[in-house]
């Protein structure tokens, strides 16, 4: 157990690691690898019982591990660098170029849902000698290899089944969600999807999948080859409980660490995006808080 002398410590590297965004505004760099490992000694629940301290280190890992990483992220068609606001993607051309004309068309949509929708796609897309860099209108961040508490989580969950109904009734299923093509802005508690390699024309043919996340989509897909909204739902659904820490996705082990209500809407089976998103405002109405909860990524 902690000694009560550290706890002003203690509380100190709490509220510096909420505050980063980067391991650097954490601890030197040149000397990380000591000054987490002293780190992960004081915030261990095993060793300290303030709870925030759990919270604290599982941002801290996160951190490190984006530092190891060198800011490079890996998603269906290849590596992809974060900036502040862009994204860097190479590899795969045809999916990369399939991506691009995908944005577009979503894009160049004028209905008065739509310009209201299109917060949900980056600022611009540009491809350029094998490269595709996405602009975002403010920081964004990957939700890939994030854990966030269920506050966060509820209304991530929101704006995806959101755009999800858009998606729909503009005539299209994105095909792909998952961590690596969903972005947070934390300063606007938004999000922005992008990565639309799978991207098809709803109830159109569905020629791709995410081979990394195979095992999320409908299992009726693969039989049909059809593309319906109930994939992006499904996807969505997948999405939130990765962020809750079932890194599998599937959602059951959650039944034990979270919101039963929460979770059963998880693996609930949906196929209209409206009737969906509707039903899940009414969740979160009936079952959590309406407070605001800052993010700090």
């Amino acid at each position: 157990m902690t000694a009560p002398t550290d706890y002003a410590n203690i509380q100190a590297l709490i509220g510096k690691i909420s505050r980063a965004a980067m391991l650097a505004d954490v601890f030197d760099v040149a000397d990380a690898r000591r000054q987490y490992r002293a780190a992960v000694l004081l915030l261990h629940p095993d060793r300290c019982p303030l709870p925030e301290a759990a919270v604290a280190l599982r941002r801290l890992n996160e951190l490190k591990e984006a530092f190891e990483k060198g800011g490079n992220l890996e998603d269906d068609a290849g590596p992809f660098r974060m900036g502040q606001r862009q994204a860097h993607f190479s590899g795969n051309q045809e999916l990369l170029e399939a991506s691009y004309g995908n944005y577009l068309r979503l894009k160049s949509r004028n209905s008065p849902a739509a310009l209201h929708f299109q917060r949900y796609l980056p600022e611009a897309m540009a491809l350029s000698a094998g490269k595709l860099a996405a602009t975002f209108p403010l920081r964004a961040l990957p939700l890939s290899g994030l854990s966030l508490p269920q506050e966060h989580v509820n209304w991530i969950l929101s704006r995806l089944l959101e755009a999800c109904a858009w998606l729909s009734q503009e005539g299209f299923v994105h095909g792909g969600i998952s961590p690596e093509s969903v972005f947070v802005v934390p300063e606007t508690h938004g999000i922005i999807l992008g990565s639309f390699y799978h991207t098809a024309f709803r109830d159109g043919m569905v020629r791709t999948v995410s081979a990394r996340y195979r095992h999320w989509y409908p299992p009726g897909l693969f039989k049909s080859k059809r593309a319906d909204t109930a994939t992006d739902l499904e996807l969505c659904k997948r999405t939130a409980a990765y962020l809750l820490g079932d890194r599998s996705g599937l959602g059951v082990r959650l039944l034990k660490t979270h919101n039963k209500a929460f979770v059963d809407f998880l693996l609930a089976r949906h196929s209209d995006a409206y009737q969906c998103y509707d039903e899940y405002r009414g969740l979160l109405k009936r079952t959590f808080d309406n407070k605001f909860h800052p993010l700090t990524l």
